[in-house]
């Protein structure tokens, strides 16, 4: 999918990926030797826990979950109630700009995915 190739070339972020909720790799665009169907169950894990998180604390529905690592950010982002978008960042990028970068991928992922 161009449009995970094109967030990688234009803004801080490295790598993106479109998984499935139940942890199945859609498409991903990270750098070479990454495990994408071990980072994709992972993620669905880590998502899970999460939105049970937010429903024991009464917070509404999960959006997004960020990941901060000595190395590097990792942000997974709803695209909707079935795909999520993971990306990754080096420990240097601005938050704000890759939040704000993955929010658009994920809206423009979304359309792609309803238009399937």
């Amino acid at each position: 999918m161009i449009l995970l190739k094109d967030l990688s070339n234009r803004s801080p972020i490295l790598g993106a990926a479109i998984f499935s909720v139940e942890g199945l790799p859609l498409i991903s665009h990270f750098h070479a030797g990454t495990e994408e169907v071990s980072v994709a169950a992972m993620v669905a894990g880590i998502h899970a826990a999460g939105e049970q998180t937010v429903k024991e604390l009464k917070q509404g529905d999960l959006k997004s979950i960020i990941i901060q690592g000595d190395l590097g950010t990792t942000l997974v982002i709803n695209i909707s109630t079935d795909y999520l978008l993971t990306v990754t960042a080096p420990e240097n990028a601005a938050l704000g700009l890759i939040f704000s970068d993955a929010k658009r991928a994920a809206r423009d992922a979304r359309k792609i995915l309803h238009q399937m």
